[in-house]
């Protein structure tokens, strides 16, 4: 069976090939399409069983309509609410989202932004990357692809980033916590811990502390391996409660981490242990919500995180912006 072209559609439906064109990648309210003809061409072409060849349009624009997003761990719900903003930002123009997790892994990162641009032939990439620099990003392998960093800063690398105030979110709920009168914070960061947005909740921890003229003690500041969280964080948790009586908080740096300690909080003896502790997190999650324990946490803009890396990204392929841009959006302190 022959399939269906798109002159043949002009002919059936007496509209001009660019109107309906327009109408099937949804652009007829910006080229003042009536609603009344919209609505009839949709109906027309839903009867006839057209379906576009994306193949086809991808030759005549020299686009995919493809966009990779690359993260550190998509079950992470902060990661996953921000790729269900992504690809809702990306579908109203036209685009379809890929995505993949590195799992905090460097090499893997490279090799998923390798397959996305030359396998794949995305037409840019989002990514929140856990390399140590951006350089491998300006090689001439890379270099033409348009990307967007979100979540973490690279080193050297001269590119657009949609960012969190990591750094004023950490300081404003420490600074919460010292109110409350905690005096004695511990704080339980992630590997790798180069990553930019770990560096500046920990440097907002620590210049808090030293603001407050409170002692920081370097024992109070423990990595939980990245592919070890729960078990990592229990041990550290029975380690802090040994040693260290006289505790009054203990502030996360994400929520998987968070997640983890509330675990261990159900072992009835730890639990009974650490019945005065103050918990807080950066990051918050709909958990905190439904359980009894309060916790202090602070909460990203995920949907505008979303949305701005989305429409940065489409600028950047539309060439409309060139120069570089970072946009940094502020945090807001929960209490509960």
């Amino acid at each position: 069976m022959k399939r269906l072209q798109l002159e043949d559609l002009a002919k059936q439906l007496g509209y001009s090939k660019t109107l309906i064109s327009m109408v099937l990648n949804g652009k007829g309210d910006q080229y003042g399409i009536s609603k009344k003809t919209q609505t009839l061409v949709l109906e027309e072409v839903a009867k006839l069983d057209y379906t576009p060849n994306k193949f086809a349009k991808a030759l005549r624009t020299g686009k995919s309509f493809f966009v990779g997003l690359i993260v550190a761990d998509i079950s992470n719900p902060f990661y996953s609410a921000i790729a269900k903003n992504i690809e809702m930002a990306l579908f109203e123009r036209g685009y379809n989202l890929m995505v993949c997790s590195t799992e905090e892994n460097e090499e893997k990162e490279k090799r998923l932004i390798d397959m996305m641009i030359n396998q794949q032939g995305v037409d840019g990439i989002i990514v929140a990357s856990t390399a140590k620099d951006g350089l491998f990003l300006e090689s001439p392998r890379f270099n033409r692809t348009p990307f967007i960093l979100i979540d973490r800063v690279l080193p050297s690398y001269r590119g657009h980033y949609v960012v969190s105030d990591n750094y004023g979110g950490s300081c404003n709920i420490v600074n919460k916590l010292i109110e409350e009168g905690c005096k004695k914070i511990a704080c339980l960061s992630i590997t790798p811990r180069h990553l930019s947005s770990i560096e500046e909740r920990i440097r907002g921890y620590k210049d808090t502390l030293d603001r407050k003229k409170i002692t920081y003690l370097k024992e109070l500041m423990i990595d939980i391996p990245f592919d070890n969280i729960e078990q990592g964080t229990k041990d550290v948790i029975q380690s802090l409660l040994r040693t260290h009586k006289d505790l009054d908080a203990i502030y996360t740096i994400n929520n998987p981490i968070a997640s983890a300690v509330l675990k261990a909080f159900r072992n009835a003896d730890m639990k009974k242990a650490a019945a005065h502790l103050k918990l807080a997190c950066f990051d918050d999650i709909d958990l905190f919500n439904l359980i009894d324990t309060p916790i202090l946490s602070v909460s990203q803009p995920i949907q505008e995180i979303g949305k701005q890396a989305a429409e940065l990204l489409m600028d950047v392929i539309d060439q409309k912006i060139i120069d570089k841009s970072v946009v940094t959006l502020p945090t807001q302190l929960i209490v509960r």
